[in-house]
């Protein structure tokens, strides 16, 4: 058994959550002072008239504290802290628009119990209306449909919130040293077919061979990736030292080994990223190969 698979990882601590909520409050305070004093509502905006693409913004920046706190120190976030972001984020929405009932309340000197909080959502979910697209006023409330498209909202501002520790989640760790991997150097191989001679041809041209020159650099990389798989790190930091230090910009194709490594021990992970273009000339970027050798330090 490793020294890694014996080494009990810290868990995502009171710091870690406290960080999180405080910026869900912050950033919700921010949406509801922007609602009241600017009539500025960013969690109804919709793409396409369905997605809830406001939400899913806020649920991002809401979301920034646990990823931040948990890049900091250092931290792993399990699968179940990040799926159960889910049920804090709506929590966090709910106890949004529950401070926002009982400030209309103390505002309107309401009691409660003639207005309580479910007439409150009703309001809010069935008098829901969009603005028109000539900017003159708002349009008919949405009545019964109102209620799925707050829905979308509260669904858009959770799944927002889970994506940057979704994404801190994603990076490599070594669980021996408790520590993300940094950066420690990159390095290119290029095709030879220049991107400039390569977009003046005929589009079904400028396909083909673009297609060969990602065949042959993937050829070339699988080879490299394969001497070094089972290799130590000082190898596989040579391996990388060797290829181009720098990014040609007028390669049509070009790979790049994101070499990253531990700061305590020798635990390191290699990432092998294809950078071409479509046939409608625009940069694409796509995963060939990974090698994550973060048992190897230990």
């Amino acid at each position: 058994m490793s020294t890694a698979s014996r080494t009990r990882l810290r868990q995502p601590g009171l710091i870690v959550y406290l960080s999180g909520l405080g910026t869900s409050a912050l950033v919700l305070w921010l949406v509801h002072y922007l609602n009241e004093s600017h009539d500025f509502n960013i969690m109804g905006w919709y793409a396409n008239g369905i997605l809830p693409i406001g939400a899913l913004a806020v649920g991002v920046a809401s979301g920034l504290g646990y990823a931040i706190a948990s890049r900091v120190l250092q931290v792993k976030l399990s699968r179940a802290f990040v799926l159960g972001m889910l049920t804090t984020a709506v929590a966090d929405y709910v106890a949004a628009q529950y401070l926002t009932y009982t400030h209309i309340l103390e505002q309107r000197h309401i009691a409660a119990e003639q207005w309580g909080f479910t007439d409150y959502i009703r309001q809010i979910c069935e008098g829901m209306a969009f603005k028109k697209h000539d900017g003159n006023g708002v349009g008919s409330p949405l009545g019964m449909w109102g209620y799925l498209f707050k829905l979308l909202e509260v669904g858009g501002y959770a799944l927002g919130a889970m994506v940057p520790s979704a994404t801190v989640f994603g990076m490599p760790y070594c669980k021996k040293c408790q520590k993300y991997l940094k950066t420690h150097r990159t390095g290119h191989i290029h095709s030879p077919e220049a991107w400039s001679t390569v977009k003046k041809l005929a589009k079904k041209d400028r396909l083909a061979a673009l297609q060969r020159a990602a065949v042959a650099l993937n050829t070339r990389a699988t080879q490299i990736a394969g001497q070094i798989a089972a290799a130590p790190w000082a190898e596989t930091e040579a391996a990388v030292a060797a290829l181009d230090a720098a990014p040609r910009k007028d390669a049509a194709a070009r790979i790049m080994f994101t070499l990253k490594k531990c700061p305590g021990c020798e635990a390191h992970h290699l990432k092998l990223t294809l950078h071409t273009y479509s046939a409608g000339k625009r940069a694409a970027a796509s995963n060939v190969a990974t090698l994550d050798k973060t048992e190897a330090g230990t």
